[in-house]
């Protein structure tokens, strides 16, 4: 059995929006939830909700009311939410569309200054999400549950075991932050995921952090989000669809058509909405070099929702490969951002999910995080 956990980070940009909060991500999680209906498959919504509390303490509910409408009613129709923490909200200040942050204050690490006061801290957030959710759903689907986990940033390090321990005290018991392979670091990141288990699903605890399983049962289940790594003349054959279609978007000026919706907080300019760069012929054609150089040297692609079916079905396949005589169940998660999603990407999901149904057939089980708790009985 091949589970396969369609998942959304239900969020706005973290830097600030050049556009209402509907356009950045109410509409667009619209869009998603109308194309997962027509293929019928169930979504998994990891939300942000430390954003909606700083909304609501800053005297502005428009945004948090409109965004639980929404998720009140994917739950009606069989979709999950799940929690979400961005650890930063409780401190941000607003100002013109603007997020301000200490950027200490992006990890579960920035909660205190000892393990201890991290996990008191980090269990009065967790245990409040898990609350706040059982109110919101429960007298619209009473086999609500709030079960699931993902780290904002995916950033569970450099310190995970107070988090772990606050995850399971208040009843999360599936995580979901990791990339298996992947490693990056920016001005508020910190991910190593190079030495997890080289397994489909584990465990993890406070006690065997994120490099050794942990015994069953203790902890948190993991279900990952699929990854894969190239070398050499593989990576050329791997990476060439998505090539030639960033290219073709650069050189037919579509790429320019794309709006901007907001700014990572990793990023600090600002372009106003609508802001235009130059696009002359030779504008595009340098551009392109350079995207496709930047392309030829990537080796590690990760499961998130692209504009190019193609490209997800084969960093699927090749996620699968190394299990593919194991007879035990196997999860792994998609991802994708509401507020970065086009047309172009729904399209792409579209396909890629009739691919993956003719490739695997009744062995391939599109589910929620909650369905899978269930089904493995946490």
């Amino acid at each position: 059995m091949i589970g396969i956990l369609y998942s959304a980070d239900y969020e706005l940009f973290l830097g600030g929006n050049h556009l209402p909060e509907e356009r950045v991500l109410i509409d667009p999680c619209d869009e998603l939830l109308a194309t997962a209906r027509e293929l019928g498959i169930p979504l998994t919504l990891f939300v942000d909700i430390a954003c909606l509390w700083r909304y609501r303490e800053l005297g502005s509910d428009r945004f948090p009311d409109a965004a639980e409408s929404q998720l009140i009613r994917a739950v009606i129709d069989g979709h999950d939410v799940q929690t979400h923490l961005h650890p930063h909200w409780p401190g941000t200040r607003f100002d013109a569309g603007r997020f301000h942050f200490d950027p200490a204050t992006y990890l579960a690490h920035g909660l205190g200054r000892g393990p201890k006061e991290r996990e008191a801290r980090a269990t009065a957030l967790l245990a409040r999400a898990a609350e706040h959710f059982t109110r919101l759903f429960r007298p619209h689907r009473t086999d609500y549950r709030c079960v699931a986990f993902r780290a904002g940033g995916y950033a569970l390090q450099p310190e995970p075991a107070p988090l772990l321990a606050a995850l399971r005290a208040t009843g999360h018991r599936i995580d979901s932050s990791i990339l298996p392979g992947a490693t990056f670091t920016n001005a508020v990141q910190q991910v190593d995921f190079t030495r997890v288990p080289s397994l489909p699903n584990y465990w993890i605890s406070p006690a065997s952090g994120l490099e050794n399983p942990a015994p069953a049962g203790e902890g948190l289940f993991e279900i990952p989000i699929a990854t894969c790594r190239t070398r050499g003349g593989d990576a050329l054959r791997f990476n060439a669809s998505e090539i030639r279609r960033q290219g073709g978007m650069i050189l037919s000026g579509r790429e320019q058509t794309i709006g901007v919706r907001g700014t990572p907080c990793t990023e600090t300019t600002s372009p106003a909405a609508g802001a235009t760069t130059r696009d002359t012929p030779l504008d595009r054609a340098r551009h392109t070099y350079w995207r496709t150089r930047n392309l030829l040297r990537q080796r590690f692609w990760r499961l998130e929702l692209l504009p190019n079916p193609g490209l997800m079905l084969a960093v699927v396949e090749r996620y699968l490969a190394p299990f593919a005589a194991s007879t035990e169940p196997l999860f792994f998660s998609l991802n994708c951002h509401p507020k970065a999603i086009t047309p172009d990407h729904l399209r792409a999901l579209a396909q890629f999910h009739r691919a993956l149904v003719r490739r695997h057939g009744q062995d391939l089980h599109p589910l929620t995080f909650r369905a899978a708790a269930d089904q493995l009985g946490l």
